[in-house]
């Protein structure tokens, strides 16, 4: 009688142990960048440059049509988040920039605007 006690509490405690534990999914943050202009702000800039950078982290891109710019980070982090506007190919020299920080959770999407001046 004992060993058969012994046993399904055994057998009771392995299968417990792959029950309660699971593999953690990695969390991935995602990072949403908005560009638009100071004058006005509700005018979003499409295919404008936008830079997150920290240490060894530097991503860059263009946005798309609409503005906007997604990137998806493993890590939390706090980036800084550089934008500009590239005029040279239409012939104007006017220099649109702007700047600002971003905060990454992890496991969340996190949104941030940049406005060009």
């Amino acid at each position: 009688m004992k060993r058969f006690v012994f046993a399904s509490l055994m057998a009771a405690l392995f299968l417990s142990a792959f029950l309660f534990t699971s593999c953690d999914k990695e969390e991935e943050t995602r990072a949403v960048i908005t560009v638009k202009y100071t004058a006005d702000t509700t005018q979003l800039v499409p295919y404008a440059h936008v830079r997150l950078e920290k240490y060894d982290v530097n991503v860059e891109g263009q946005c798309d049509e609409d503005g906007t710019f997604e990137h998806t980070f493993k890590l939390e982090a706090i980036l800084d988040v550089s934008a500009w506007l590239d005029t040279s190919q239409t012939g104007t020299t006017t220099e649109k920039y702007g700047e600002t920080t971003i905060r990454l959770v992890p496991g969340k999407t996190v949104y941030k605007t940049v406005f060009i001046n």
